[in-house]
């Protein structure tokens, strides 16, 4: 017999009768599973088997594997299983050097087909959960976020999405976190730590008049605070709204892990101003004067103007000393005060009454007011700010050449208003704006002792002791079209929409009612065109840049005032009404930005007639 045969022969009759199968003589002589799956034919699956399993059971195990009873198996499919295993992040945690090794899968053939054992260490089971460092949001809204819970076997791949979750909640927030590589989880509690970033230092670079807590002063985001980028936004624009600065650059610097240097490297504006003038108005016509502002007083950001002019219509000589200081307290409480004899024009044109015997005297209408004011005001809420204020005036008008029945208006006299305000600003440059929106809500109570300035006129003027209460509410919104502002130098094209309205309850000065019409309200029209105790006003204007220091603008107004005892006086052609009756301009203007501010021209057509309008800065 020869060495093939007399091998077959011994392995099929002698051995079995020895106890000694063949699959013995392939283990003993060190066949692996591997090798018998690669020889031949690939066997099918007869049998899976898990091992090592605790809190999961085999079944998911089996499913997650890919593998199946019934269906054929080689390494290559055994490879892949392992592969499928390990990518549930379920098994390997324990094993941080070789994580491969805690899964382990082999395959014997039988007479019946391929018997799979699976062998896995599971990771542990979360007992507990544990988060440190969370700061400004509280631990209960981390662990909302989380798809690791207690009771669950821990999952590498889940835990690290987790991780993403709440360092992108951190920064949805503005505020700037990682979850900290120190995770583990002694004795089944899994600590997750959390280090926020904190700003450590702020420091300021460029000042050279202005003092430092200046700048400071109108941060929220100080030393040992929680660095947010929100609240650094709103201190960025709060800073250039001071009107100090030509340019704010910050910079965030990250030191260690968990602190951040604020910089900013800031440009002083000029903020003295030395002027003389001489110009024309439509509303004062020829006029000269001088004026001196300044707005960072000694570095302090205090401002103080006095301001003189003299000749316009009534050719007499005007003031006005003001002075502010934005900061009277450690709360932001400011104070703006100012004491005045200066002349206010109206109408821009002379008046001539429209029936009966004139007056006498001149033919131009300007006030004449002698007083004081003083505000104070202070912010809550963050965008809120409050304030109450008192005026006191000696108002006096010349003798007018109109008509007994016009004269009825010609009032002077003493008069005290006491007004409350509350403002809701979420502008990014209140200057400029080109988002966000301002909301006035005001309430002025007044009294005034009225006498006529003609006497004897027989027109039954209103006269005497009168009250009043004036209500104002004006509204308006900015949206960019270019999406939001990079920095403060950033130029948009901005749609703007303003919406005021206001009534007069009992009974006002001449002076006091509402007056629509003109460069400040309704162009297309004269100043003060309409007047009355009742007011709408709506306005939209579309504002694009076209240089550097040049914006056009594409405007509509439309509004009206009406009402009151004064809706029969009728000067010149401004005929008046005592119901609502909407009067709408339109056009189009320029802004332009000189050394000594913006300047405004408008050119606006109306259903009188077309007007052009020069003025200071946007009309709202």
């Amino acid at each position: 017999m020869n060495t093939v045969g007399g091998a077959l022969y011994l392995m099929k009759y002698q051995l079995p009768r020895m106890g000694i199968t063949i699959l013995g003589v392939m283990a003993a002589i060190g066949w692996t599973a591997s090798a018998a799956l690669g020889q031949g034919a690939d066997p099918v699956i007869a049998a899976i088997t898990v091992k090592g399993n605790t809190n999961l059971n085999s079944e998911t195990v089996i499913a997650s594997s890919g593998l199946k009873v019934g269906e054929t198996v080689n390494q290559q499919k055994l490879d892949e299983a392992k592969r499928r295993l390990l990518a549930t992040q379920l098994f390997g945690a324990n094993r941080v050097d070789d994580p491969e090794e805690a899964v382990k899968i082999v395959a014997v053939v039988t007479a019946a087909g391929a018997e799979v054992t699976i062998e896995v260490e599971e990771n542990d089971i979360v007992k507990g959960i544990n988060i440190t460092g969370t700061g400004p949001v509280p631990a209960k809204v981390i662990r909302d976020l989380m798809q690791t819970k207690e009771g669950l076997v821990l999952n590498l791949a889940i835990l690290r999405a987790d991780a993403t979750a709440i360092q992108e909640y951190y920064r949805s927030k503005g505020y700037l976190a990682i979850v900290s590589g120190d995770l583990s989880m002694p004795n089944g509690i899994l600590e997750i730590p959390i280090v926020v970033a904190k700003v450590d230092e702020v420091k300021i670079t460029g000042l050279h008049k202005t003092r430092p807590w200046v700048v400071t002063r109108e941060m929220r985001l100080r030393k040992g605070e929680y660095y947010n980028a929100t609240v650094f936004e709103r201190d960025y624009y709060r800073i250039f709204n001071t009107n100090l600065f030509g340019d704010v650059s910050p910079a965030i610097v990250p030191k260690t892990p968990g602190l951040v240097d604020i910089t900013l490297n800031l440009e002083e504006k000029r903020t003295g101003n030395v002027s003389v003038f001489l110009g024309y108005s439509s509303r004062n016509s020829l006029v000269g004067g001088a004026e001196i502002v300044e707005s960072n007083l000694m570095g302090r950001g205090q401002g103080i103007s006095l301001r003189w002019d003299t000749g316009g219509l009534a050719n007499r000589n005007s003031f006005e000393l003001g002075f502010t200081e934005p900061w009277l307290d450690s709360r932001n409480t400011s104070l703006s005060a100012s004491i005045y004899d200066k002349t206010v024009y109206r109408f821009a044109q002379s008046l001539s009454g429209t029936g009966g015997t004139p007056t006498g005297g001149r033919d131009d209408y300007y006030e004449m007011h002698r007083g004081a004011q003083i505000t104070l005001s202070r912010p809550f809420r963050d965008v809120y700010r409050g304030s109450i204020g008192l005026r006191f005036d000696d108002v006096n008008l010349p003798t007018l050449n109109l008509s007994p029945s016009d004269a009825a208006a010609l009032q002077k006299g003493p008069i005290m208003v006491a007004s409350g305000r509350v403002t809701h600003n979420t502008r990014d440059l209140d200057l400029d704006p080109s988002s966000g929106g301002f909301e006035v809500y005001s309430l002025d109570i007044g009294m005034a002792d009225l006498k006529p300035v003609v006497a004897g006129s027989g027109s039954s003027p209103v006269t005497g002791t009168v009250n009043f209460q004036k209500l104002q509410v004006d509204a308006r919104r900015y949206l960019s079209l270019g999406g939001p502002r990079k920095n403060a130098k950033d130029r948009r094209n901005v749609l703007a929409f303003r919406l005021s309205g206001g009534i007069v309850g009992g009974t006002a000065p001449f002076f006091e009612q509402f007056f629509v019409g003109g460069a400040e309200t309704l162009r297309g029209y004269r100043e003060d065109r309409f007047w009355g105790k009742q007011m709408i006003l709506a306005s939209a204007e579309l504002r694009a840049p076209l240089a550097q220091s040049l914006t056009g603008v594409l405007f509509l107004d439309a509004g009206d005032a009406w009402g009151g005892p004064y809706s029969g006086v009728r000067f010149s052609n401004l005929v008046q009404h005592d119901g609502f009756n909407l009067a709408v301009g339109f056009g189009l203007g320029l802004r332009v930005v000189t050394p000594i501010g913006p300047i405004r021209i408008d050119q606006g057509f109306g259903s009188e007639g077309a007007r052009t309008h020069f003025s200071i800065g946007h009309v709202f």
